[in-house]
């Protein structure tokens, strides 16, 4: 089922990123616009859904950001879960592309409350402690289970929603489980890359004095820390220190992670399991 394109990043690409969307998608997603020219990544916009695609509901965010990822070629990060742990998923998936499937067929008209209910009942039934498990991925970079209560809305519509429709549709590539292709997308997690990058990884989502500097802090690590040659326009800059929810500094930090996996020709950063799909970062 992988595509036949070949993995290898362009000499100059477009890179995106996208984080936020739990509560209010227009306000709390952010979009994050990126040049990838070797190893340098300039980094030359970010603003919210509602101001990109002048939406604030749900269901024409989601619409946009669909139309916005079959129609523009590069490689694009998105912080949102691509998929459940494997003890959660039927025995007859044996793939990625046949798990996101069944993802959406299962959790038809589903709200996320009643996703995360459901997936929490099952865990009950398998070995091990806990009711919120986690993939392999999410381990080795110490990511949220997909149903927590800090992901469970994401997961629910980023990938019924937004992915699932793609990957069926052939629109798009999801490395590692398919090659990478003219539009390529990914799944990343900002914390776990502040983490690789050693730089500050919370603490940088309040209004108040100290969170601001964070911000400010990571930006910086960002573009000093990084394998990668980061330029930060200052407009993103200033809008990604003045968003005290965190979600612009972490859209800005997911085309970061999608131009690092580009880079390194989408090579997995950890161990994954390829029915759940795999954290870059």
């Amino acid at each position: 089922m992988s595509r036949s394109q070949s993995s290898r990043v362009q000499t100059t690409s477009s890179v995106f990123g996208m984080s936020g969307g739990r509560a209010a998608p227009g306000r709390d997603i952010w979009l994050a616009d990126g040049r990838l020219d070797g190893d340098r990544l300039d980094v030359t916009a970010c603003r919210p859904a509602a101001e990109a695609f002048g939406a604030t509901a749900r269901g024409r965010v989601l619409s946009a950001l669909s139309d916005a990822l079959r129609n523009r070629p590069g490689t694009t990060g998105l912080d949102v879960s691509f998929g459940l742990p494997a003890p959660l998923l039927p025995a007859a998936v044996d793939d990625w592309i046949d798990a996101v499937a069944w993802f959406r067929e299962e959790f038809n008209g589903d709200d996320a409350g009643e996703m995360r209910e459901t997936l929490k009942d099952r865990a009950r039934e398998c070995e091990g402690d806990g009711v919120e498990l986690k993939r392999r991925t999410d381990r080795a970079v110490r990511a949220n289970s997909p149903y927590s209560f800090i992901t469970y809305y994401q997961t629910l519509y980023g990938l019924r929603e937004l992915l699932a429709p793609l990957v069926a549709d052939g629109a798009v590539s999801v490395p590692p489980m398919q090659s990478a292709g003219e539009r390529t997308v990914l799944e990343v997690y900002p914390a776990g890359t502040l983490r690789r990058l050693e730089t500050v990884d919370e603490g940088y989502k309040e209004p108040t004095d100290e969170a601001a500097a964070a911000r400010a802090e990571i930006l910086t690590a960002l573009e000093t820390a990084s394998d990668l040659d980061v330029a930060v326009a200052e407009p993103v800059r200033e809008r990604a220190v003045a968003d005290d929810g965190g979600d612009a500094l972490d859209s800005v930090v997911a085309a970061v992670a999608a131009a690092r996996a580009a880079v390194r020709e989408f090579e997995p950063p950890t161990p994954f399991d390829p029915r759940e799909g795999c954290i870059y970062v």
